[in-house]
C-alpha cells in the first residue's frame, strides 16, 4: 500500500463516524438517494491491444444503478443536481443484489472533477440519463498501464417521455440504452480509448436500497488508487451502515 492510500485509509476512518451519523439523520444514503436498478450485458469494444484483456475480463452480467446526487425524484425535477451511474460487473451470472468473489463497483458522475463539481450541476440534465457523461472523478490503477481514469459515454439520447425513468424505459425497450465504457491512462496519451459497451437490458424490480457500492472493490484489475480513493472505502461503509440503521 502506497504512502497516499494509506493515509487516505487513516482520514476515512477518522471521517466514518460523520458519515455515519450524515445517513442516519437522513435516513437514506447521503448522496444519491434513490435510482433505478437494470440488469446490463457488458460486450468487448477494446480496439488497443493493450486494454483487451481488460476488456475481456469486464464482458458478461452487470448491474448498473442511474440516480441523482443529493434529490430524490422527483423532488428535484427543477433543482441543479449531478447525475450518477453505479456499475457492478459481475464475475458470474448471478442478479443477486449482494456484492459476490470476482465483482468488481465502479461509479461515475456528470463532471469531469471534483473542482468542477458545482458547474457542472448547473450543466447537467437531470430530465434524461442518456444525455450525458459521466466520469470516475478518481483514479485507479492498471496493471501495465499505470494511473487510468474512467468515463461512460451514451451513444444517444432517449425517446421523449414523461419523465427520467420512463424515458430511461422506452430507451431499454428499444434497444438504445447503451453506454460506451473509455479508459484514458498516462501510458496512452490524452485520448480516451474504447473498452466495452454497456447494453441496459431490464430493470430489477427489486428493493434498490440493497444495492450497496463497494469502492475499494477491485476484482477486474481496476485498483483504487490514491487518498481520496482510499477515503471512499471507510465513508462509503459508514453511510451505508447509518442508513441501515435507520431503514423502515
Amino acid at each position: 500500500m502506497s504512502i497516499s492510500n494509506y493515509i487516505g485509509r487513516v482520514l476515512g476512518v477518522a471521517l466514518a463516524p460523520a458519515a455515519f451519523v450524515a445517513s442516519a439523520l437522513r435516513r437514506d444514503r447521503i448522496f444519491h438517494p434513490d435510482g433505478v436498478l437494470y440488469r446490463a450485458e457488458v460486450e468487448p469494444a477494446a480496439q488497443h491491444a493493450a486494454l483487451r484483456p481488460l476488456a475481456k475480463r469486464l464482458a458478461g452480467v452487470a448491474l448498473v444503478r442511474l440516480s441523482g446526487a443529493l434529490w430524490r425524484w422527483p423532488q428535484g425535477r427543477r433543482r441543479p443536481d449531478l447525475l450518477g451511474v453505479s456499475v457492478r460487473v459481475r464475475g458470474n451470472d448471478e442478479t443477486t443484489l449482494r456484492r459476490l468473489p470476482g465483482d468488481q463497483d465502479l461509479s461515475f458522475v456528470t463532471a469531469t472533477s471534483l473542482l468542477r463539481m458545482p458547474i457542472a450541476a448547473l450543466a447537467t440534465d437531470t430530465g434524461d440519463y442518456l444525455d450525458n457523461s459521466y466520469y470516475s472523478l478518481l483514479p485507479y490503477r492498471l496493471e501495465g498501464l499505470g494511473q487510468v481514469r474512467l468515463r461512460l459515454v451514451s451513444l444517444q439520447p432517449a425517446p421523449a417521455g414523461a419523465d427520467r425513468n420512463r424515458r430511461l424505459e422506452l430507451a431499454v425497450a428499444k434497444r438504445k440504452a447503451i453506454f460506451c465504457l473509455e479508459l484514458q491512462g498516462e501510458a496512452l496519451g490524452d485520448d480516451w480509448h474504447p473498452l466495452a459497451t454497456v447494453d441496459l437490458r431490464d430493470r430489477l424490480e427489486v428493493d434498490e436500497d440493497a444495492f450497496e457500492l463497494d469502492p475499494g472493490s477491485s476484482a477486474m484489475g481496476l485498483v483504487p488508487d490514491g487518498l481520496l480513493q482510499s477515503v471512499r472505502v471507510e465513508v462509503y461503509a459508514a453511510s451505508q451502515a447509518g442508513r441501515r440503521l435507520t431503514d423502515g
